[in-house]
């Protein structure tokens, strides 16, 4: 990555708020103005721990960056005093406590082209809280859409040749992420979705999204669809989610390797392509076809082949959906290959 300069902000900023470093870190209001306005590409900007509330869209998606230098904000601890380049790895702020905390009220915050986000908060009833442009990634952060009423808001509206990982996604009243074609969606957590008409995790839109290694906890449905598209779902749990994908009839996804369990209507909704699945509890039970799939005649349409049920044994369920040593779910899956 080739860096053009180091920018800092802190909660009400410091000295002469220009950014150059801690002493002078800019505020919110400053940030805005740098991002709307002079943010080119290779720019690094920081943003020390604490809570900024936004009194108006941040709206950066007319200055993009490149393949080579993205835009790039990265969350860090207030215990920090590194600046520039010594702070870039060293810092990252893992932990949900010691993320900056992006308050967006009623308002957007939208991004270019070329932009990587790390370790940010963000909370706020915008019908997409972050609108992100193509080939972005985020990584380390939590979406909040907190709509007070039942609504198809998003988290996060990813665009196309975007990634998303190790982030968190939870709503009372609307949905988490909706991805366009080329995405990758890895390793990240969604739970406690439970509108009953828009609780959903994860909705696609558009062709060849990979979807791995997520967790899905408490949604009304885990992954949906809003066009026939190609997915490749692999290696994903669906805890007591109602309905762990839904798609529409006669779209091309493939479901290999996913844990179902305790899905109270099935585990698949639809016609889909699976094998080597994992199914316990769901329905009320683990022997009934619903335990896989609702509305469809599985002997006549295919069969899932290597089909296990019983107790995944998580370490913890509901909490740790970790695998204990003797869980019959470790070695029964099908070997894949992933490309990148």
């Amino acid at each position: 990555m080739a860096i053009n300069a180091y920018w800092h902000v802190k909660q009400g900023g410091a000295g002469l708020k220009n950014g150059t470093n801690w002493a002078n870190a800019a505020d919110e209001p400053a940030m805005e103005i740098f991002l709307e306005g002079a943010v080119v590409p290779g720019d690094v900007i920081f943003v020390m721990k604490g809570t900024y509330t936004l009194d108006s869209a941040i709206d950066f998606s007319a200055r993009s960056g490149t393949a080579v230098s993205p835009i790039v904000i990265i969350g860090v601890k207030d215990t920090t005093t590194n600046v520039g380049a010594n702070i870039t790895y060293a810092d990252w702020s893992r932990l949900a406590a010691d993320r900056p905390f992006f308050d967006c009220v009623t308002f957007n915050f939208k991004s270019g082209n070329y932009f990587i986000c790390r370790n940010i908060s963000f909370q706020g009833e915008a019908s997409y809280l972050v609108w992100s442009g193509i080939y972005n990634i985020f990584e380390n952060c939590k979406f909040e859409n907190d709509n007070g009423a039942s609504s198809a808001e998003y988290g996060l509206l990813l665009g196309a040749s975007g990634y998303v990982l190790n982030c968190e996604f939870t709503s009372a009243n609307s949905r988490g992420l909706i991805c366009g074609g080329n995405s990758g969606v890895f390793f990240n957590y969604f739970h406690d979705f439970p509108d009953a008409a828009n609780g959903i995790g994860i909705v696609t839109n558009g062709v060849t999204i990979s979807i791995h290694f997520n967790i899905f906890d408490n949604c009304t449905i885990g992954i949906s669809s809003v066009s026939r598209d190609d997915c490749d779902i692999i290696n994903n749990t669906f805890y007591e989610t109602a309905t762990g994908i839904s798609e529409t009839d006669g779209e091309r996804w493939v479901c290999i390797n996913n844990i179902m369990e305790g899905n109270n209507t099935a585990g698949f909704l639809w016609t889909t392509q699976t094998d080597h699945n994992f199914f316990w509890k769901n329905h009320g039970d683990d022997a009934r076809c619903t335990d896989m799939w609702s509305l469809v005649d599985t002997t006549t349409v295919f069969q899932d082949y290597e089909v296990s049920t019983g107790d995944p044994l998580f370490t913890t369920p509901g909490a740790d959906h970790s695998l204990q040593a003797a869980s019959p779910n470790i070695g029964n899956g099908m070997s894949i290959e992933l490309g990148v």
